[in-house]
């Protein structure tokens, strides 16, 4: 069979496998580790600020969510914020002034 344009096959030769079992990388499993210099302790560390980082951006969607819904759904808060666009146009930049 003949190569595809631009391949290039990758040699397996001089690579040792930890113990002789095979290596997977993303679970630590042998000697190779995805990210060497990293413990068990500190892996558990990275994790945490990924769940935190996820759960921050979850809570901010789901508060988007429901304030959506409510501007929406309300019709009084639906009628005032259309009928008047300065009081919207303000409500849009409040957040990046009092930042």
């Amino acid at each position: 069979m003949e190569k595809p344009y631009g391949y290039a096959s990758v040699s397996m030769t001089g690579v040792e496998r930890a113990g002789g079992k095979d290596i997977d990388l993303e679970m630590g499993v042998g000697e190779a580790t995805l990210y060497p210099g990293l413990s068990y302790g500190e892996n558990q560390l990275r994790w945490g600020f990924i769940r935190k980082v996820y759960g921050i951006l979850s809570a901010q969607l789901l508060l988007t969510t429901l304030i959506s819904a409510v501007v929406v759904l309300n019709p009084p808060v639906n009628d005032l914020l259309t009928g008047s666009p300065g009081l919207l146009l303000f409500l849009c930049i409040v957040p990046f002034i009092c930042t």
